[in-house]
């Protein structure tokens, strides 16, 4: 029976005496003391104009890799939409996939207290009626579902879709959140490498069962949109951006990372291609990123100083050093729920866009741009969800 890791066990990598010879403790010190100079140094990188510099700065392609990364870099920037921003979502419904924790959890959460209908989706039941509960507490609202999904797993998304319609729910906005990140090479139910396969397949497969729903609705109301929250990541893909099918699921060509990336730019080409089938039928498509987001692995980190420090320096981490460089999902939320239901996007038809913290949009990388790479992925989609 698998047992669950303890806080520090999970944060093995302050005890550095396989490198340095010294001890859990000493490491923790370490840590603690580079997190007062990265804070002073962040606080004074502002007062220069350092931190809006890194956030405006582009390559030479254009491509603006930090921009509102951490807070820390969107210091002294307005955000470009906020909860207070959120419309009157009575009578809309939203689908948030991956939404028990973290991101997927506030942009339900968020979407609750404006009065929308939502489903929540996860792979976990017991997980997502947890969050359910929640949801329906904070945001007083009794019109939010529990309905398990493993996008990891085409007759799952095909069972979750039948289920859905059963359900008579409409759809006004899908949020593709749920994904995985760097795991050990692995297969999906279909012999998918699973970062790619859960990423962008599954998610292809639910967006597409899903259209007609989201085209009754933008033909009800005029627009509906579809969200895929991608990452900048999607930046560090291979070269060639989009493996051919017969790499693509090879262990022997598996870099964890680079995977990742490609199933991020993965999210970002199928949204423009989808932009420019669905265009006429009023369903917008975008892409965004969160940013860097405060994970349970920080919280994990915050009690282990801890329990060596005391209160007083898991406190200065909380309030002062985590606020300036990881983003709490509250708030990061909210790129994804500007490009689900901002008017801004809405009445302004915004469609085939990137967008990074908070709500801004930004240029994607070059492969983005890559007509023939995008209609490949799409036909390359098609052509797996067909033979599965």
């Amino acid at each position: 029976v698998r047992q669950e890791r303890t806080a520090q066990e999970k944060l093995q990598f302050l005890c550095m005496f396989k490198l340095l010879r010294c001890g859990c403790a000493t490491g923790a010190v370490a840590v603690a003391f580079l997190s007062v100079a990265i804070s002073l140094a962040i606080g004074y990188g502002g007062r220069l104009g350092l931190w809006k510099y890194l956030d405006e700065r582009a390559d030479s392609e254009g491509r603006q890799f930090l921009k509102g990364l951490v807070p820390a870099l969107h210091d002294g920037t307005p955000w470009r939409f906020s909860v207070d921003a959120m419309p009157d979502l009575t009578g809309q419904t939203f689908l948030v996939t991956g939404a028990n924790v973290g991101l997927g959890y506030w942009t339900a959460r968020h979407l609750a207290a404006a009065k929308g209908t939502v489903v929540v989706a996860c792979r976990s039941l017991s997980k997502c009626e947890a969050a359910v509960a929640e949801i329906r507490a904070a945001a007083g609202h009794a019109a939010v579902h529990a309905m398990q999904l493993d996008l990891a797993s085409f007759k799952s998304v095909r069972a979750f879709v039948e289920q859905y319609g059963a359900g008579g729910f409409e759809l006004d906005g899908l949020i593709c959140n749920a994904g995985i990140m760097v795991p050990p090479f692995e297969l999906t139910a279909e012999g998918l490498e699973s970062q790619i396969g859960v990423n962008h397949f599954g998610h292809f497969l639910l967006t597409k069962l899903l259209m007609p729903r989201l085209e009754a609705a933008a033909k009800r109301r005029g627009v509906a949109t579809v969200v895929a929250v991608s990452s900048a990541a999607h930046f560090d893909s291979y070269a060639e951006g989009i493996l051919p099918l017969d790499q693509m699921h090879s262990e022997s060509k598996y870099v964890r990372a680079k995977a990742y990336g490609q199933s991020k730019l993965a999210n970002v080409l199928f949204v423009r291609e989808l932009a420019s089938r669905a265009g006429a039928s009023g369903v917008l498509a975008n892409a965004v990123h969160p940013g860097g987001v405060e994970t349970q692995l920080a919280r994990h980190a915050e009690k282990f100083v801890a329990g060596i420090f005391g209160a007083a320096v898991q406190q200065y981490l909380t309030q002062k050093l985590l606020p300036l460089v990881l983003w709490h999902p509250r708030d990061a939320s909210l790129t994804a729920l500007y490009a689900a239901v901002s008017p801004a996007v809405r009445e302004g038809k915004v469609s085939g866009k990137y967008f990074h913290p908070i709500a801004r949009e930004t240029r994607p990388d070059p492969h983005a741009f890559n007509a023939t790479l995008q209609k490949m992925l799409w036909r390359m989609s098609e052509e797996v969800v067909a033979a599965n």
